[in-house]
């Protein structure tokens, strides 16, 4: 990016929020533009401020974590949401990343994951902690994944463009293709990676360290 991304920061513990705010304030590369205390401050500040990425605890009061993605991504559509919690429930963690949460930090982790994961949901990445990719798929899921050499280059190219959270018409303008081409595509290599959606896949591209194909 070429502006410092503008980050919110969403928790109701002063504490935790003073750390995150030192680590923060750290990277040249952030600009902290606001901290809310619930989820409906988290909800005007991210409307009024519009910033680049959500930092979102799961544990407030206010509109529930679910019901603030789903109200940002209808008024900020740019947003990012990185949640940052103690809780790794599988069903409520698929829920959050099915309503577009790009980031899934546990707060045992160290508060340099939580800088790399703000620079990389920005650009269009995703970031999950270990525990939880490897959590989100059953040991025989994890096997039956596909390697990154069953795609073609071309796959990889549409692959690059997706894992950037690029629609299918940007992703059909940028390589010149009609945009059924780009769905049939992206249908191909969700076959031959064995998964079902964009989570998965970028859930796939994490677990095999292959985030952008380089």
């Amino acid at each position: 990016m070429t502006h410092p991304i503008r980050v919110l920061l969403a928790d109701d513990h002063p504490l935790i929020r003073a750390g995150i705010r030192t680590a923060l304030d750290a990277d040249a590369g952030i600009d902290l533009v606001a901290e809310a205390a619930d989820g409906d401050e988290a909800y005007r500040l991210a409307c009024a401020h519009r910033p680049d990425v959500l930092l979102l605890d799961l544990n407030m009061p206010g509109l529930s974590p679910l019901e603030l993605v789903a109200r940002l991504r209808e008024e900020v559509p740019s947003l990012n949401v990185v949640v940052l919690t103690a809780f790794d429930d599988d069903v409520y963690v698929r829920s959050l990343l099915n309503a577009g949460v790009k980031g899934y930090i546990l707060k045992d982790e160290a508060l340099e994951a939580v800088v790399q994961a703000i620079h990389s949901v920005a650009v269009g990445g995703t970031w999950f902690s270990e525990t939880i990719a490897r959590r989100l798929f059953s040991q025989n899921e994890k096997e039956a994944f596909a390697s990154p050499a069953v795609l073609s280059e071309r796959e990889k190219e549409v692959m690059r463009y997706l894992l950037r959270g690029m629609t299918n018409q940007q992703i059909a303008n940028e390589m010149a293709l009609a945009e059924q081409t780009v769905r049939n595509y992206i249908s191909r290599i969700y076959a031959k990676l064995g998964v079902r959606s964009r989570t998965e896949a970028a859930l796939w591209a994490w677990l095999h360290r292959f985030r952008d194909f380089d």
